[in-house]
């Protein structure tokens, strides 16, 4: 029988990730709340592909904005969506969600997979949900006609991870079968502190906040965004993440490595190690525009849940953050927004009044 996917998103990661699944024979229906977003794709009767996957017309008309419709009977639901809008999917998936039904955070990003399960529990949710998430997403792609997606990259090495962390072995065959690209990490600590968007973004927005609003992001972001200093700053984040790590007792590898495993940037910036060098080098992101205003993903994803998560990771494992909190405190002027309220807590993610020593029981068993 062929796998039944339901994918939840219709922005960029969506049409090139059901565009995928599509051309390699699942089942899929792809999901949005705004109906413009799909109108496209069934106008043409399909979805257009270009770049690195492939130039193709990928046949497939299955949208609706009813997600009640849309997961009925699938095996997997895929969320394509930033995780500021995971809150939202949990909330609304607790009505619908089956127990037999595997939901993956493409990509969960910084502890996405703890904050789905604790919302799923506030809403009334009473299974025990069998979330798995990415690290990262599985594409860098861009919508840029209506009904069509270029894939600029196909991520190598994309870490995936479970919540609770005893379900990974379980689930890892059936989500490989979807993400080829798919490998096992440790846990899900393991794969939010290598959250590469959380890592760079915030840097390479806040320190070019005169630059976005001037130009209205016409401009290279990553290739003349990231100057030397800019890429210093980088570099002290990645060096409070890595201490992160080895207080919670997670190994991990450095910034420049971690974005060489994934395919975007090249081997002699890694041998050099420092940002700067990585977005010199990378053919990848040579190209790619910066966001039109601050009001972005950028800050309100990147900021808000990837550098607020890891503070309050570094808060709960008794270590300082300077850099990292001045980021986001500069983030918060900028845009009006107390990210620290808003993001990603510990509350959010079930940690807020655990003890680090409960904390490996809980990665690995979840909620009893």
């Amino acid at each position: 029988m062929t796998t039944k996917v339901a994918v939840l998103g219709a922005g960029n990661a969506g049409y090139a990730t059901t565009a995928d699944l599509v051309r390699r024979g699942f089942d899929v229906t792809l999901f949005s709340h705004v109906r413009e977003k799909l109108d496209p794709i069934s106008d043409r009767g399909g979805i257009e592909v270009n770049g690195v996957a492939g130039d193709s017309f990928v046949r497939f008309e299955d949208v609706t904005t009813d997600l009640e419709l849309c997961v009925s009977g699938t095996e997997y639901i895929v969320l394509t969506v930033p995780q500021t809008a995971h809150e939202f999917y949990a909330k609304a998936l607790s009505s619908y969600l089956k127990e037999n039904q595997v939901v993956v955070l493409n990509p969960g990003h910084t502890c996405g997979g703890m904050h789905f399960a604790t919302t799923l529990r506030k809403a009334g949710y009473g299974g025990t949900a069998r979330l798995g998430e990415f690290h990262t997403m599985s594409f860098s792609a861009r919508i840029r006609n209506p009904g069509q997606v270029f894939v600029a990259h196909i991520t190598k090495d994309l870490l995936f991870s479970t919540f609770p962390g005893k379900l990974q072995d379980h689930l890892y065959p059936g989500v490989k079968n979807l993400f080829p690209n798919a490998v096992k990490a440790k846990n899900v600590l393991d794969s939010a502190l290598r959250n590469i968007n959380a890592i760079e973004h915030p840097a390479q927005i806040v320190l070019n906040a005169g630059w976005v609003e001037h130009t209205k992001g016409d401009y290279y972001f990553y290739y003349e965004g990231t100057t030397s200093s800019v890429g210093r700053v980088i570099d002290l984040v990645d060096g409070e993440r890595m201490r992160i790590a080895e207080a919670l007792g997670i190994e991990t590898s450095p910034f420049v490595e971690i974005l060489y495993e994934a395919g975007y940037t090249a081997k002699e910036a890694c041998e050099v190690g420092t940002a700067h060098m990585a977005f010199q080098k990378s053919p990848e992101h040579r190209w790619s525009k910066g966001p039109k205003s601050l009001d972005h993903r950028y800050m309100h994803e990147d900021v808000g849940y990837g550098l607020v998560g890891m503070a309050n990771l570094a808060r709960f494992a008794g270590v300082k953050t300077p850099v990292m909190d001045a980021l986001i405190a500069l983030a918060s002027a900028l845009n009006g927004i107390d990210y620290v309220l808003q993001g990603l807590t510990l509350e959010k993610i079930g940690l807020e009044g655990k003890k680090r020593e409960e904390l490996k029981e809980f990665l690995f068993e979840g909620y009893h």
